[in-house]
């Protein structure tokens, strides 16, 4: 009995030394919040943009892009470590500017890392383009031994002679590994096989989206069924994500469908991993949240993924909850989804586009005003007083990047008398806010002051809403 207390204590020893991220997964589930600066175990920002994540043994690995110096020219390519998807430490620069004079001045973006058994070697491919442009449009490939590197940078090229932008490689289950490539502008998506070692093209199949304008691939597989979440050609601005699925990688994939809101909430797919535990398997979305004015201030919005047959959606969250020991990913609600169709009223609506469509529970409709009139308000009765503690809202956004609202939040216990709970009038986010409030009341009031347009100063807008979603208790 001796002999297995001291081994007890000695085993507990050693997890007390192990560094955060090599620890073995804790039971409890950890909560993230969603759109706030993430931190790594020393405190510092975690820079890992565009990236990927890899699980080896119990430890996840996050590779992406350092963005810490602003730039969209390229630093390094950042890898840290983490056994509960919270608590991340970083390991090393996995990829940097001296790993080969064609980095020195260079873009390396949307670094995608899988493991090849039979070499025995990590694999890195990203979009490479010379730092004074997106000219080259080409991929670039980086191998290593270990998955925190260094990596050693091989080679960049075209595929199949092909541009190729935004991209991602996919591992299947048979371990071939594949290449989804942003192409001819953005316009078209193709679809290549890559060689037995991972480093090359093998075959060009079939074209997945031709004409679409389609980038950021996002891939995963439930089963036997493939969904690809990509998003809108818009440059840094957010738009709407739309989604694919297959039973073959090859295809026939299904037409484009809709995920998340009109900003898919405000980011971009960077990519979509598993969480495989002891109860359950869960996927997470992984996007980005770009900041193009401080690219390394630029936040992370992880998201649960339900994916069931051909279909795939998700909601937001601002705090989601990971239990990384067991499997169960959630989300954690800001109180009750008050507002979901209880009667909703506006200063003018179209007979197609009436006020309860903005919360209808449907991302897909919306509220429109009859004319560009400003300030225009939209209300929802909650039925009777309840506290207010969160007010989401699905601005209107065409493709992208056309205009940010900014308004006032106001409740009433008698539709008579109004208050200010919350002024947004120096809002300058596009697409979706998530408000965190404190109020008491029975109407809540959306006062839309002006929305401010990059490419139109006169403000041609009329007033709409897509979703709007308050929680409380």
């Amino acid at each position: 009995m001796k002999f297995w207390a001291r081994l007890i204590v000695i085993c507990a020893l050693i997890a007390g030394f192990l560094p955060a991220g090599l620890r073995p997964a804790d039971a409890a589930a950890q909560t993230i919040a969603n759109g706030t600066v993430w931190k790594d175990v020393t405190n510092g920002s975690i820079q890992a943009h565009g990236g990927s994540i890899l699980k080896v043994g119990s430890t996840y690995y996050w590779y992406g892009e350092d963005k810490i110096h602003n730039s969209a020219n390229f630093k390094a390519v950042c890898v840290y470590s983490s056994t509960d998807l919270k608590n991340w430490t970083w390991r090393s620069y996995a990829l940097k500017t001296t790993s080969s004079p064609e980095l020195e001045y260079a873009k390396i973006e949307r670094p995608k890392v899988i493991y090849n058994e039979a070499t025995g070697k990590y694999v890195m491919w990203a979009h490479y383009e010379d730092g004074a442009g997106y000219t080259l449009a080409r991929v670039a490939v980086a191998i290593s031994s270990t998955p925190v590197g260094p990596f050693t940078y091989q080679k960049s090229f075209q595929p199949n002679g092909n541009a190729s932008r935004d991209m991602t490689i996919f591992k299947d289950t048979d371990g071939k590994a594949y290449l989804f490539s942003s192409s001819d502008n953005n316009y078209n998506l193709r679809l290549y096989r890559l060689t037995s070692d991972y480093l090359g093209i093998d075959t060009e199949l079939n074209m997945i989206y031709e004409g679409d304008h389609r980038e950021a691939p996002a891939i995963v597989k439930k089963g036997s069924t493939y969904y690809l979440i990509t998003s809108g050609a818009t440059g840094w601005y957010p738009n709407q994500a739309m989604y694919s699925t297959a039973t073959n990688i090859n295809g026939p994939w299904s037409a484009l469908k809709p995920i998340g809101n009109s900003s898919t909430f405000f980011s971009q797919p960077a990519f979509i991993f598993t969480v495989q535990g002891t109860s359950t398997t869960s996927y997470i979305y992984a996007g980005d949240r770009w900041n193009s004015g401080a690219l390394g201030d630029s936040r992370y919005v992880w998201l649960p993924l339900t994916l069931n047959g051909t279909t795939a959606s998700m909601d937001y969250y601002d705090t989601i909850s990971i239990d990384a020991a067991t499997g169960v990913v959630s989300g954690v609600p800001n109180g009750t989804l008050l507002s979901q169709g209880k009667t909703a009223t506006a200063q003018s609506a179209s007979g197609s586009n009436p006020a309860g469509y903005a919360n209808d529970g449907n991302y897909q409709t919306e509220w429109t005003g009859t004319g560009a009139t400003w300030p225009h308000w939209w209300k929802v009765d909650l039925g009777s007083t309840k506290t207010i503690k969160n007010v989401q809202i699905s601005w209107w956004m065409m493709k992208g990047s056309e205009g940010y609202y900014q308004y006032k939040i106001e409740t009433s216990t008698d539709n008579v008398n109004w208050t200010v709970a919350l002024d947004r009038t120096n809002n300058t986010t596009y697409g979706f806010t998530s408000d965190t409030l404190s109020a008491t009341a029975r109407y809540v009031r959306i006062n839309m002051v002006k929305a401010v347009l990059h490419n139109n100063p006169n403000n041609w807008y009329t007033p709409r809403l897509w979703e709007v979603k308050i929680y409380g208790n």
